[in-house]
């Protein structure tokens, strides 16, 4: 279960924020009355909000991604494409972002990548597409954007910059993205290059069961990532249909030099760890999509392959408080995983719907090999890890079948049924396999309000498993052992959710989830082992519930500032489970329970320039181990950006990020035997980053 990087919201108690989200919402119903001015940029049909390209052009936008960042009541969800194996099957990766009504055939391609290669010249509009529109779709999700670009798009997309950090280091970053049609064949291409030398500088006071400060550590991480991606795609007709080829290569290196140095309170150095880090990752996919008609069905069919190797060693060298040797652990990791998806569905319009079925199979596998060692001087020994060799293999197949049925010109009915089996199988460590069997139905209604609407669903979803959950691995700089667990399965639950997308005039809109999921087989933390000698692992711990809010609001303040825009999202929930360790009710381990983002901008079209400032706050998320609590806030960040566009075609955009210095707050919390006994002392203090400056040069062609 690794730490995600998040970005919480909201303080006040839950009723009160609600209570603010309900005179809000009733606020903004009351006003529509008066606020739905329509200028030609846009249009709203009953589940098509459309925006020209014309609405953007007071942005300046140089790419289609420019364009989906200022739409009113979107936000882009693009996860991570690296990150491509914690995301289920196909459906769990594609996104919120059609281009020209079609999906990328594609997993491990971020989405804002794609975006980023498309010129905003190519685009004629965006269409926000919600109720019957996305009724069915595989992402499940309530709303989508789709890109549409001109009949003869073609050209490119540049960006140069460099970026500036507290280590004083210039690192270059760069993307380029070019795309064209000739007849019916369309080919693109586009590549990154990302550089960051940072340095993320720990100070920590550590404290005795009475809270007394009995030592001081120094823990200064110095880092340098390298980033490098390499994509495409070509379609092309194949008989009647349309063949689409896609192809993406990726490395990261990721290399740290840091240590931490132990003190007295008056500062005599106790001790000292030296803890290098390198890790290197790189993945492979290739995908094929293929469409064609036979009479009133449609057949669309994908297939994906995808490869993935990440290793990484590490080192935890521990001097005396003279500098000499006392000891060292070394960790050599190396995880080889794969992911092969084929799915096919058929599909065809009704007089007042539309009708899917499909399958889905996916084999995944890792390869997992850990090896630990320890060194007190008499030369280096092996540590046993459970489950540090472990190879996993998942078959899975899923069968559904969706319809979209309008219940007349203001109401719509989207029902889904899917079910899904799967084989675990295990190797290595350990022997065994286990079959799981899971039924996901869904069911939402729709209904307009004029330029609003308002949606209802109930769904089962089931969460995907990181196979890297299954096999053991030292954290050495914390000095934890986070154990593989074979035993874990995944989470799954039944959710309700009320989503209302409110439309007032051209350039405002707001959007609000509320919801609860009642959920079963929570992943969290769980100790393994015999009694006496048991270590932390992912695991599973019952029942549990997650309710809260979504918030995304967008207003235009031309009233009070010329060209303004402000833009809000925010997140608030509260999750609760049993713990293992302690039997009392607590909060999931690793979620963050709210989030807040804002951008104020202006654009000062006579001037060509704009400015604008981000902020963002969150609260921390805490993991509960056997013995232990382990605390940690994301840093709260305002980044403020200047843009131009004197020169013609070109924009120069500089940033300053973390402009006020924010800190990453961390709070380790010890007992013994385990959380039920004695506090024996604590941990706690902040990571300075400082702040770094970013300057981009971006054009089209």
């Amino acid at each position: 279960m690794s730490r995600a990087i998040r970005q919480p919201y909201a303080f006040a108690p839950l009723a009160v924020r609600a209570h603010l989200l309900r005179a809000c919402l009733l606020s903004l119903l009351a006003l529509s009355g008066v606020a739905t001015a329509q200028s030609p940029a846009t249009a709203v049909s009953t589940d098509r909000v459309v925006y020209d390209a014309a609405f953007y052009t007071a942005f300046a936008p140089r790419t289609a991604l420019d364009m989906i960042n200022q739409t009113p009541g979107f936000v882009l969800s693009a996860p991570d494409g690296n990150n491509s194996d914690e995301r289920r099957g196909f459906a769990g990766a594609v996104g919120n972002v059609l281009i020209d009504g079609e999906r990328l055939g594609a997993k491990s391609q971020n989405l804002r990548d794609v975006l980023g290669r498309v010129a905003a010249k190519e685009v004629m509009r965006i269409e926000i597409l919600r109720g019957a529109e996305v009724a069915g779709d595989a992402s499940g999700l309530p709303v989508l954007a789709n890109v549409v670009r001109t009949p003869t798009a073609g050209g490119g997309t540049w960006q140069a910059g460099v970026e500036v950090t507290n280590r004083d280091n210039p690192r270059p970053n760069g993307k380029f993205g070019w795309s064209g049609r000739n007849d019916a064949v369309e080919y693109s291409i586009g590549g990154n290059l990302y550089g960051h030398d940072h340095l993320s500088d720990g100070r920590f006071s550590v404290r005795d069961g009475n809270d007394t400060e009995t030592a001081r550590k120094h823990f200064p991480i110095p880092h340098v990532n390298d980033e490098y991606t390499l994509n495409g795609q070509i379609s092309f007709p194949v008989g009647d249909g349309k063949l689409a080829l896609t192809g993406q290569a990726y490395l990261f290196k990721h290399h740290e030099k840091s240590f931490q140095l132990t003190t007295t309170p008056d500062d005599v150095q106790l001790s000292r760890e030296l803890d290098p880090f390198e890790e290197r990752v790189t993945t492979n996919e290739a995908g094929a999509t293929y469409q064609n008609s036979f009479g009133d069905w449609d057949l669309n069919l994908t297939g994906l392959v995808t490869r993935k190797k990440d290793d990484w060693h590490a080192t935890a060298t521990t001097l005396d408080a003279t500098d000499i040797f006392d000891s060292e652990y070394q960790q050599d990791v190396s995880q080889d995983s794969g992911e092969s998806i084929v799915r096919g569905t058929f599909s065809r319009l009704l007089t007042r719907g539309r009708l899917e079925f499909g399958a889905e199979a996916a084999i995944n596998t890792l390869d997992g090999h850990t090896i630990l060692t320890f060194d007190g001087g008499g030369g280096p020994d092996p540590v046993v890890l459970p489950n540090a060799d472990l190879s996993v293999k998942e078959t899975r197949g899923e069968a559904f079948v969706s319809n979209v049925w309008r219940l007349g010109d203001r109401w719509s009915l989207d029902s889904r049924l899917a079910a899904e089996t799967s084989r675990l199988s295990f190797t290595g460590d350990t022997e065994q396999s286990v079959t799981l069997t899971y039924v996901k139905p869904r069911v939402q209604l729709s209904r307009q309000f004029g330029r609003h609407q308002l949606q209802a669903r109930v769904y089962r979803e089931v969460g995907q498993l990181n196979f890297r959950d299954f096999v053991s691995t030292a954290e050495l700089a914390n000095s934890s052992v986070i154990g593989g667990n074979p035993d874990l399965r995944p989470q799954t639950m039944w959710a309700m959710e009320l989503d209302a997308d409110l439309r007032f005039g051209d350039d405002a809109a707001l959007r609000v989830r509320a919801f609860k999921d009642f959920v079963d087989d929570v992943a969290d933390f769980v100790p393994i082992g015999s009694p006496g000698n048991q270590i932390d692992a992912p695991g599973n711990i019952g029942r549990g519930s997650i309710v809260g809010a979504e918030v995304s609001l967008r207003v235009p303040l031309t009233p009070l500032l010329r060209g303004g825009t402000l833009s809000v999202a925010g997140l608030t929930e509260s999750t609760e489970a049993t713990d293992p360790v302690t039997g009392r009710k607590r909060k999931f381990s690793n979620t963050y329970e709210n989030h807040l983002k804002a951008e104020l901008r202006q654009d000062l079209g006579a001037a060509k320039l704009a400015w604008g400032t981000t902020f963002e706050a969150y609260t921390p998320d805490t993991d509960y181990r056997l013995d232990e609590t382990f605390s940690f806030r994301e840093l709260r960040r305002l980044d403020v950006f200047v843009e131009s566009t004197w020169i013609s075609n070109v924009k120069l955009r500089l940033e300053i990020q973390s402009a006020l210095d924010g800190t990453e707050w961390r709070e380790r919390r010890f007992y013994s035997p385990d959380r039920n006994g004695t506090l024996l002392g604590r941990e706690v203090g902040s990571f300075y980053p400082g702040h770094w400056w970013l300057l981009t040069v971006s054009s089209s062609f």
